[in-house]
C-alpha cells in the first residue's frame, strides 16, 4: 500500500499495509506516526504551551539591573523548565505516539503484521523521542540564552547545563511515557501521578527516592555540565545520574516490548 491511506481506514492500519508488504516496514511506521502524531491537537498545545518560558524569560531579562540575576535564571529553568515543561511536554508526546492506538484497538492493524514487536516500539520511540527533543532543547537553550547572556557576574554555563539536563531528561521521561502507555489505557493519569507525586513530594522528602526520580538525574547532570551549584547541594551523584538514566531507559524499552508482545497473543491485552 502507498500513498494517501483509503477513506476511513486508519493510520496505523495504512503503516500495517506498507509494513506486510514494502521492503521498509520500519520507515513506513516512523512516517505514519510522525503524520498522525503531528496531526494531533495535543501536538498544538504543546507547542503553544512552549512559549511560556520564552515570554518569562524575555520578561526577566527587561528588568532593569543585574542583581541575583544568576538566580533568577537557575529558578526559572529549574522551577519551569525542568519540573513542569520537561516531564509534561514528554508525558503527552510519550503516551500519544501509541497510546491511542492501543486505546481505540487500531494497533491490531498493525500486529496481524509480521513486523517484529522490537521494532514498532524502536519506531514509535524514535518519533517521540526527535519530537520531544525538537521541541525541548531548543526552548530551553534559547530560553537559558535570554536570561544569562553578555551579563556581569552571571554564569553563561548555566544555558548549556540546563539544556544537557533537559536533553538527557526528556530521552528518559519518554521512553518512561511510552512505556506506561502500552501497559495501561490510564497512561496519563499515571504519568501525572509520577510527577506531581513521586517526583514532585516524594522525591523531595525522602533521600533515597530521588535515585527513581528523572528529574533528579535532570538535575544533576545540568549541574554537572554548567559548573554551577543549582541544586543547593542536593543533587545525586552525576555518576548515578547517568547510570540510572541507562537502566531506567532500556528497563523501560524492555518493559514496552514485552507489555506489546502478550498482545499478539491476547488480541489487545
Amino acid at each position: 500500500m502507498t500513498g494517501r491511506p483509503a477513506p476511513g481506514v486508519p493510520v496505523e492500519q495504512a503503516a500495517a499495509g506498507t509494513a506486510a508488504t514494502g521492503p521498509r516496514p520500519f520507515g513506513a511506521i516512523v512516517r505514519a506516526t510522525t503524520r498522525s502524531l503531528l496531526g494531533r491537537r495535543r501536538t498544538l498545545l504543546v507547542v503553544l504551551f512552549l512559549a511560556v518560558p520564552l515570554l518569562l524569560a524575555l520578561l526577566a531579562r527587561a528588568v532593569p539591573g543585574t542583581e541575583a540575576r544568576e538566580e533568577i535564571a537557575i529558578g526559572l529553568l529549574d522551577n519551569l523548565v525542568v519540573r513542569v515543561v520537561l516531564p509534561l511536554v514528554s508525558l503527552l508526546i510519550g503516551t500519544a505516539v501509541l497510546g491511542a492506538e492501543v486505546d481505540d484497538g487500531t494497533i491490531v492493524f498493525l500486529l496481524v503484521n509480521p513486523v517484529p514487536r522490537w521494532e514498532i516500539i524502536a519506531a514509535k520511540l524514535l518519533v517521540a523521542e526527535v519530537v520531544t527533543l525538537g521541541l525541548l532543547v531548543p526552548v530551553t537553550a534559547l530560553s537559558g540564552v535570554i536570561l544569562v547572556a553578555g551579563l556581569p557576574g552571571v554564569d553563561a554555563g548555566i544555558a548549556l547545563g540546563f539544556t544537557v539536563g533537559v536533553a538527557a531528561g526528556a530521552i528518559v521521561y519518554v521512553a518512561l511515557f511510552v512505556a506506561m502507555s502500552v501497559v495501561t489505557s490510564r497512561a496519563l493519569v499515571l504519568g501525572l501521578g509520577y510527577v506531581l507525586i513521586w517526583e514532585g513530594f516524594l522525591a523531595s522528602l525522602f533521600a533515597g527516592t530521588r535515585n527513581l526520580s528523572v528529574r533528579e538525574y535532570t538535575l544533576s547532570i545540568a549541574q554537572a555540565v554548567s559548573g554551577v551549584d543549582i541544586t543547593a547541594g542536593q543533587a545525586i551523584a552525576p555518576a548515578v545520574a547517568v547510570v540510572m538514566s541507562v537502566v531506567v531507559f532500556v528497563g523501560a524499552v524492555a518493559v514496552a516490548i514485552r507489555r506489546l508482545g502478550s498482545f499478539s497473543v491476547t488480541g489487545g491485552g
